[in-house]
């Protein structure tokens, strides 16, 4: 058999769809994979527990001390320098481990050129879990708008999609999407399990689809 398909996984929080991750490696759902080292941004991020359960690397990669190495005295700070730098070595962090693909799930950093270019360089993909659907709603707060959206009477629907990222956020090519009605919807946190309920399955297909056109053209 050949080697197992190599993951790299960045998250931010509780890691339930990490979980979904590690749950669908080696069956019929994600065969021949293996997750290699979970990346998060912030130190208490449940992820990180769930990796360590599943005896995965885990690797926290916080923002805070490039922020105090490069700081943005400015009126509306935007810490171009921290970010860059920041995101230039999460790329060497995730390169160490010669992945083959990168998962964000549940990653709520927004990343510049400077960690997508080396990525690109090794023929590396990356792939994300948003909850809207491609060229519906972008950035963060997704869910919540689409909430207001529906009691204002404007949305019946929404959606989540698993996407290559580029660097305009959230706005590179769709790998798979999912739309779901949101009538009968009573509270944004009815809202929040119904999209959970639907990123779980769609993360691993999203995943699976992305690692079959690497072997389609040779890179995995």
């Amino acid at each position: 058999m050949a080697d197992p398909t190599r993951i790299t996984v960045l998250i931010s929080g509780s890691g339930s769809n990490l979980q979904a991750i590690i749950n669908a490696c080696n069956t019929a759902a994600l065969p021949n994979t293996k997750v290699v080292r979970v990346i998060s941004d912030r130190k208490d991020a449940y992820g990180l527990k769930r990796a360590e359960a599943a005896e995965i690397p885990t690797k926290y990669h916080g923002v805070l001390p490039y922020k105090k190495k490069y700081p943005d005295t400015s009126e509306n700070p935007q810490w171009q320098e921290a970010r860059r730098a920041y995101d230039a070595d999460l790329a060497q962090l995730v390169l160490a481990d010669n992945p083959e693909i990168i998962v964000c799930a549940g990653f709520m950093r927004i990343v510049s050129t400077a960690f997508l270019d080396p990525l690109k360089s090794s023929n590396v993909p990356i792939i994300n879990l948003h909850p809207s659907l491609h060229g519906d709603l972008v950035g963060a707060n997704c869910i919540k708008m689409a909430w207001e959206e529906f009691q204002a009477g404007k949305r019946t629907k929404t959606g989540i999609m698993i996407h290559y990222v580029i660097a305009e956020v959230d706005m590179g090519e769709p790998i798979v999407q999912e739309e779901f009605g949101m009538d009968g919807l009573k509270t944004l946190g009815e809202l929040e399990e119904r999209v959970h309920m639907h990123e779980h399955g769609l993360i691993v297909r999203g995943t699976k689809i992305a690692i079959e056109a690497l072997k389609k053209d040779g890179k995995a």
